[in-house]
């Protein structure tokens, strides 16, 4: 069965900042990959989650990370600050998919 991902932007730090859906698709995972400032950031939103912190410059190791579990099964949230589509991970997390053949019309489930 193939789980979800999710690639949210947390805004600038406080939670008056994020959108509603970001919230919401926050607390529909199960799992949270991130660098560890954005994770602390939305730690009061995480709690009872299964975790993966992760340092700066370790970008492609979230990445593979956060659509392995996926494809797993899990419904994954990679946050990011600010827009993950510009600042973020988006264009990594594509860019790794489509290396693998990735085919979004009947593959793993990606959301911005």
């Amino acid at each position: 069965m193939i789980g979800k991902l999710y690639i949210v932007g947390v805004g600038p730090g406080h939670h008056d900042h994020m959108t509603f859906r970001a919230k919401e698709v926050i607390a529909e995972s199960d799992t949270i990959v991130g660098y560890e400032t954005y994770v602390n950031l939305v730690g009061d939103l995480i709690e009872g989650k299964e975790i993966h912190r992760y340092a700066m410059t370790q970008e492609v190791e979230r990445a593979h990370q956060c659509i392995d579990l996926a494809k797993s099964g899990k419904i994954v949230s990679l946050v990011s600050s600010g827009d993950p589509g510009i600042y973020g991970m988006a264009g990594l997390i594509y860019e790794t998919l489509a290396e693998s053949g990735w085919n979004p019309k009947d593959d793993l489930q990606v959301e911005i």
